[in-house]
Formats: structure tokens, C-alpha cells, sequence
């Protein structure tokens, strides 16, 4: 055959097989296109999957995902995960973990096995499906359809393919994280706002008292509320509580709880705060709170400006702090019971002091005593009497303000800005 014949249809086979390359390069751009429009990650794999065996002509295949640092197989074409486990490759690790370990490509070729179901298998790639800073997974892909070996041309167009896979998959997992986020977002709004409509707007109007109230909200919503009512002319009740989830659950447990306070004391004005406990306690448990994680801690007293007497019910609640009108005695007001909304029927108890000009009651959440330092110390219950007693000729509003901004300065240098939102709430008998 004379040269020029020959050099001519060298030339037109490759042309062909650039044409031919030039069309997978053209179908792979749209495989890419439609990969990374899915968000959805078991759709994705299993368009990949057949797009995967299609363009490198295999007869069967697998991909496998990194699930809690494990391998798993999410989709199969014509094979079980015992069989490609058994594939051993290097270091004592089977092929598919090797090359999702090392992020390498690998073939084996003339294996000549036969698995469970019959199958023989001559030829076996697996490309890790990865980004440049993760790999998700491995496509393993076996046999050829028309026999022979998987060669570089085919680790090329899987690698492709697979680098829109990881790029979906990646799209997928930070798209959930947003509408996850987003969830979140949505339900600390709504928490606030119910908490926003509990927490009083004027509390400074008791006659007779002086009253200081701070509330310093975590990144998460709490449960923590408190309230001061007017009972009569001559009492007014104040509640601080604490719920124990977070959000929105806490939220509602936390309106209805300040709803039944609010109720009981409308019908009955001058109901003991131990029996104001009871009542509280017994509608929370019987057909509120369902879930057995989830309770109410509550403190409740009482100031009878006649009688000069402070009653009170400490409900599982961290104990008030009582000074007495000379500032020389801290009285800790722990009598009461157990936390509320879990033991339907619990009995509490009421304990009393006697109220005097100077006298001031101190009440918090635990998000104060649970502050932390850089070390992870907690702010703690001694700190806390520590500070009232140092602060005790401050007015009840800039006390409050003395203790926020001592928790911010302890909390320097913390990896937890507020582990737990916290309320400050003092009363000062005029």
C-alpha cells in the first residue's frame, strides 16, 4: 500500500477518535450540568451510576459514601458489598477503602474471579469520588461489556464525571446545612418573640420597692421568664423560672407556665406560694409536658408590704439570695420542693423572712452560675454571694448591670460566649 494511503487513513482514524472524544467531552459537560442541578444526593447517585457504567461500557457497578467514617454502599448495579469487599489491594485493605483512604484511582485487570452470583469478573476500576479538600466516597465499576481491560481513557472520563459528583454531593450537604440553618434561624425568631410578649415591660411600678431586672440571652433561646404581679395594694408576687429545653418547645412550655401562674393568681390573689407550686406543678405534668426531659424550675414569692414578710416556694430552683435590711446577714431561700411539670401531685412547703427598709431579695437562672472562664471554670454559686454581698449599696437596675458586665469579663478568653441565657432580677424594700 503506498505511504500517502496509509498516512491518509492514520489521519482519518484520528480524526474520528478526536470527533469521538470531542462528543464524550461534549456529553460529559452536560452530564455535569445535570449532576450539579441535583440536590437531592440519592438522585444524584443514581444518575451517576448509569452514566458512570454507560460511558466506560461496564456491565456492572457500585458506589460507596463515607458515613460516619465508614464505607457504606448506596446504590449497586449487579453486585453485592461482600464481594467488592473482598477485593484485597494493598496495606491489608480492600480496593474500595484503599483508594478512598489514599484518594487514588486503581484498576485490576485479568483477575479472572467469579463471585456468589456467578459472575467472572476479568476487570475492576475504582475512582474516589472527591473535591480538593474531601473525598466523599469510590465508584467501582467491573468487567467491560465486550471484554478487555479498563485503561487510562476510561480513568479519565470517570474522574470527570466523578468530580461533578463530589461537586453536587458537596452543593447537596451545604445546601442542607443552610435550610437547616435557616430552620434554626426561623425558630429562635418565633421563641424570642414569645418570650419578647412574657417578659414584662414595667416592673418598676410597685410602690414601696425598688426593682432591677436584666435578661442576657444566649445565641440559642432559653427558657427563662420572670414576672411581677400585683396582687393587691399591699402584696405583689414575683416568679423567675427556668425551662429546661431550648427554642421553641421551651418557648411554649414557658408560656404556659406563665399563663397558669397568671390564671391562678387572678382567681385566688391570696393563695399561699407553696399551694401556688401545687397547682402549677400538677396542670404543667398532667397535660402539658409530655416529654420526660423537659421541666420547669420556679421561684415564687410573695412581699406583703403591711405585714412586712417576705413568703416564699423555691420550686427546684437555685436559691434566692435574702439580705437583711443592715446588710449583714445573706439568708440562701431553699425551702420548697422539686422542679416542676414531671411529679404530678408533689407537695411543697413555704418558707418565710421578715421584710424591713434595705432588705433585697436576689433571684437568677443557672445561666449565670454556669458562666465559664477560659478554663472552663464555672462562675458558681460562691461567686455569686460573693458579689451580692460586695454590691449591696448599689440600686437593684445597676446592680444588675455590675453583674453582667462581671460575667463578661470572667468569660474572657471562653470558647462559649453564653452557654445558657440568664436572668438577673433584685428587689429592694424601700
Amino acid at each position: 500500500m503506498p505511504l500517502a494511503v496509509t498516512n491518509l487513513s492514520k489521519l482519518e482514524s484520528l480524526e474520528k477518535k478526536l470527533e469521538s472524544q470531542k462528543a464524550e467531552l461534549r456529553d460529559l459537560a452536560t452530564m455535569g450540568t445535570v449532576i450539579t442541578s441535583i440536590h437531592d444526593i440519592d438522585a444524584i447517585l443514581s444518575v451517576v451510576m448509569d452514566m458512570a457504567v454507560g460511558m466506560v461500557n461496564g456491565e456492572v457497578g457500585m458506589i460507596l459514601l463515607e458515613e460516619n467514617s465508614q464505607l457504606v454502599a448506596r446504590i449497586s448495579w449487579g453486585i453485592d458489598e461482600d464481594f467488592v469487599r473482598a477485593l484485597d489491594y494493598k496495606n491489608d485493605l480492600d480496593l474500595a477503602t484503599y483508594c478512598f483512604k489514599n484518594r487514588e484511582t486503581a484498576i485490576l485487570n485479568e483477575l479472572c474471579l467469579i463471585n456468589n452470583h456467578k459472575l467472572r469478573v476479568e476487570s475492576v476500576i475504582c475512582v474516589p469520588i472527591k473535591t480538593s479538600s474531601k473525598c466523599f466516597g469510590v465508584n467501582i465499576i467491573i468487567n467491560k461489556q465486550k471484554g478487555g481491560s479498563f485503561d487510562r481513557e476510561d480513568i479519565e472520563i470517570l474522574q470527570m464525571l466523578m468530580n461533578f459528583v463530589a461537586v453536587s454531593i458537596d452543593n447537596s450537604t451545604l445546601l442542607k446545612e443552610k435550610l437547616e440553618k435557616q430552620k434554626i434561624e426561623q425558630e429562635i425568631a418565633v421563641a424570642r418573640q414569645v418570650q419578647k410578649t412574657i417578659l414584662p415591660e414595667n416592673i418598676d411600678c410597685i410602690e414601696g420597692v425598688e426593682i432591677g431586672a436584666e435578661y442576657i440571652p444566649a445565641k440559642e433561646v432559653g427558657g427563662d421568664f420572670y414576672d411581677v404581679i400585683r396582687a393587691n395594694n399591699d402584696q405583689f408576687v414575683v416568679v423567675l423560672g427556668d425551662v429546661s429545653n431550648k427554642g421553641i418547645p421551651a418557648a411554649l412550655v414557658m408560656s404556659a407556665a406563665s399563663g397558669i401562674i397568671k390564671s391562678v393568681l387572678d382567681s385566688e390573689p391570696d393563695v399561699e406560694m407553696s399551694l401556688l407550686a401545687e397547682k402549677v406543678n400538677n396542670i404543667l405534668a398532667r397535660g402539658i409536658i409530655k416529654d420526660r426531659e423537659t421541666f420547669v424550675t420556679l421561684f415564687f414569692a410573695r412581699f406583703d408590704m403591711k405585714a412586712k414578710e417576705l413568703s416564699y416556694c423555691n420550686a427546684g430552683h437555685l436559691p434566692g439570695l435574702f439580705s437583711t435590711s443592715d446588710g449583714k446577714e445573706i439568708i440562701k431561700l431553699s425551702k420548697g420542693g422539686t422542679l416542676i411539670g414531671q411529679f404530678p401531685e408533689t407537695k411543697y412547703i413555704m418558707g418565710k423572712v421578715p421584710l424591713a427598709a434595705g432588705s433585697r431579695l436576689f433571684l437568677f437562672t443557672d445561666g449565670l452560675t454556669e458562666s465559664v472562664d477560659s478554663s472552663m471554670n464555672l462562675f458558681g454559686m460562691d461567686r455569686t454571694e460573693e458579689l451580692f454581698k460586695k454590691e449591696l449599696e448599689l440600686e437593684p437596675q445597676q446592680f444588675c448591670r455590675i453583674v453582667k458586665k462581671r460575667i463578661d469579663e470572667y468569660s474572657i478568653g471562653s470558647e462559649i460566649e453564653y452557654m445558657d441565657d440568664f436572668t438577673l432580677l433584685q428587689i429592694k424594700v424601700k
